[in-house]
């Protein structure tokens, strides 16, 4: 069974207006992906663009497994991929207003590598306090090296 090795929880809120996760050393790479966005994922070298524009605040967690971790169910979205990243250390971008924002950087360890992703979204809501009215969305970004 996987074991996690590294964790991180972003205590940055993200704003509306999420662009994903990138590269800090190639952090471009991922505007190319987000300015038509058709799933609320999608991936190239260096970046995964992330649609999150329902909710007006997520927080993110990163973790970094030493193998396929299990699945979390409870959540109301998944997305599973595979990422090459150069630096092996990525961080939250947001921007709004011709302003950018930077979130807490997560190390991998490992530069130069493809990495399995998967991404699970919970949209918070309670009875009638919908997701729709409390807008805000947790994201667990896990990270474990791909098979070579």
């Amino acid at each position: 069974m996987a074991s996690i090795i590294a964790e991180l929880l972003d205590r940055r809120e993200v704003s509306k207006y999420l662009i994903g996760i990138a590269d800090v050393e190639a952090e471009w790479d991922i505007y190319n992906l987000s300015s038509y966005m058709s799933e609320w994922i999608r991936v190239s070298d260096n970046g995964i663009a992330i649609d999150e524009a329902q909710s007006e605040r997520c927080l993110i967690k990163y973790e970094l497994w030493d193998g396929p971790p299990p699945l979390c169910d409870s959540w109301d979205g998944t997305w599973s991929g595979s990422v090459y990243l150069a630096s092996g250390a990525v961080f939250a971008i947001n921007g709004h207003d011709g302003n950018v924002f930077w979130g807490a950087e997560f190390d991998l360890g490992r530069r130069h590598s493809v990495w399995q992703v998967r991404i699970h979204r919970k949209r918070l809501g309670y009875e009638e306090f919908t997701p729709d009215l409390v807008s805000f969305t947790l994201l667990k970004i896990q990270f474990w090296l791909a098979p070579l």
